[in-house]
């Protein structure tokens, strides 16, 4: 990485206030560090590694804090207690708290920096519709990063619509704009994932068969999309967030769009797909079926799993046989082990370990190289069963069934089959079977409590398997007391 760009990168992960005010050594100034094309693929590219911080997804909202918040592990130390509780009051998570907000609303001051230059420059770029794609993914990250705030720092607009809590940010600065309500929030993000898949529709890799050409220094790698926000990871966002907002005909429509890429590419060139029974080998994430995933250093996520379930032990849920009732589920068998010395104690051990590897996205002409494990933003299984939620509540459920059931024979279990088959499915029982695979298809990746705070869920069951009641103000993570400074 050439010293300007190591240089934005070190000024945008500090702090948000006049970043750029200061000249750094040997007087480098915004022009220089926006003066080719390598230098926005270098901000794009720091923006994402920033996402993979232990304050972010490579620990806070993936397998740590959110999977407490949803009952997933059996707490072991008073900082975990407190989550399984929801008592954000504790000093230490006031700071969990105020780093997420702080490093999120950073990420987002890079997205809006990085976009002031490329809408600005007159560089030409060296490929074809790369510029595009560079704004792109900058204007869906704003988006999606927002969307991520909102869940965790807003009430559900079924509850509370009118809140005020969170700006829009959309210009880089120390100034930020008024707290919008919910429903202003989510006009923003959706006009800015549509912008990007505007500017993503055709130009993106993925949309061609692969060839040798793709391979050029400096070149987006068609095999290394599903590493970016690329197209499909936007209309299965864009799914995500019409289903949160209960308008479940538009969510169906995004969420079948984003099926497209298996449908229409030929099988050799598909860079995401069902990673079916038999076919995970060492890859115990299934990561070909994200979308959208972050990439992980070997120091990143799989450290963080292996001091949370290698040193600490932490178990599993004490419900944990009844979310997966069959030996059979392949995540089931590729995800988990025994607690030593137990005979009813699990623990997440396979999925994030060292030795769960990312075969085939590199290689050179003398050998293939295995990248760390992933961490999933967004993957096949959560849309599958966005469409199947949209369209069971739009009255469809025969068709609802087939997005479960394809999920389901690629798990190895066929509980939606065996109903179908019997005459027995209702729209009751498909909605009990897309919640339970909530459950299932989840685990450790920070998405259940979101789930259960969409649907309102009033009741839950604890770690310990004691239901509990949930009010639904614990759904929502208190604005840091600097609040709108975003520092």
């Amino acid at each position: 990485m050439n010293k300007s760009i190591y240089l934005f990168l070190v000024l945008i992960l500090s702090s948000c206030n006049d970043w750029f005010d200061a000249q750094p050594q040997g007087n480098i100034g915004e022009e220089q560090l926006f003066s080719d094309e390598t230098a926005f693929l270098n901000a794009l590219a720091g923006i994402y590694t920033q996402l993979r911080e232990n304050t972010l997804y490579g620990e806070q909202l993936s397998v740590s804090s959110l999977e407490f918040m949803a009952q997933n592990f059996v707490p072991d130390d008073e900082i975990s207690k407190s989550l399984t509780a929801y008592d954000y009051s504790t000093p230490e998570n006031q700071k969990m708290i105020h780093d997420i907000w702080r490093d999120m609303y950073n990420a987002i001051a890079a997205c809006n920096k990085t976009l002031e230059h490329i809408i600005a420059t007159e560089i030409v770029f060296n490929f074809t519709g790369q510029r595009e794609i560079i704004t792109g993914e900058l204007y869906a990250l704003r988006g999606a990063l927002h969307f991520e705030l909102l869940r965790m720092f807003h009430p559900h607009p079924s509850v509370a619509p009118s809140f005020k809590g969170m700006p829009y940010m959309t210009t880089f600065g120390s100034e930020t704009g008024p707290a919008l309500s919910t429903g202003e929030l989510l006009e923003y993000i959706i006009r800015d994932l549509k912008h990007a898949a505007k500017l993503l529709y055709k130009t993106d890799p993925l949309f061609s068969a692969y060839n040798n050409s793709d391979e050029q220094p400096g070149k987006l790698s068609r095999k290394l999309r599903t590493f970016h926000m690329n197209y499909y990871a936007v209309t299965a966002e864009l799914a995500r967030i019409y289903l949160y907002k209960k308008e479940y005909q538009q969510a169906y429509n995004y969420a079948d769009t984003t099926f497209h890429h298996i449908r229409q590419m030929n099988p050799s060139y598909q860079v995401f797909y069902y990673f079916g029974p038999g076919k995970y080998n060492s890859d115990k994430s299934f990561s070909r079926e994200h979308i959208f995933g972050i990439a992980s250093g070997p120091t990143g996520l799989t450290q963080v799993a292996e001091n949370m379930f290698g040193e600490r032990q932490i178990e599993t849920c004490q419900s944990f046989k009844i979310i997966y009732p069959s030996a059979k589920d392949t995540r089931y068998r590729d995800w988990f082990q025994l607690k030593a010395n137990t005979t009813d104690r699990f623990i997440l051990s396979e999925k994030f370990s060292r030795e769960s590897l990312l075969s085939g996205y590199t290689s050179t002409t003398s050998e293939t190289k295995e990248l760390p494990v992933r961490i999933p933003f967004i993957k096949l299984g959560e849309v599958a069963l966005i469409a199947a939620e949209a369209l069971n509540e739009l009255n469809r459920t025969n068709e609802a069934a087939e997005w479960v059931i394809e999920l389901q024979n690629n798990r190895d279990i066929d509980f939606i089959k065996d109903l179908k088959n019997t005459g027995t499915l209702t729209k009751a029982r498909l909605a009990e079977e897309i919640r339970a695979e909530y459950h299932r298809e989840f685990y450790g990746e920070g998405q259940l409590f979101f789930f259960h705070k969409r649907m309102n869920d009033t009741q839950l069951i604890r770690y310990d398997g004691k239901q509990f009641d949930m009010p639904a103000t614990k759904y929502t993570l208190p604005i840091p007391a600097n609040g709108l400074s975003v520092n």
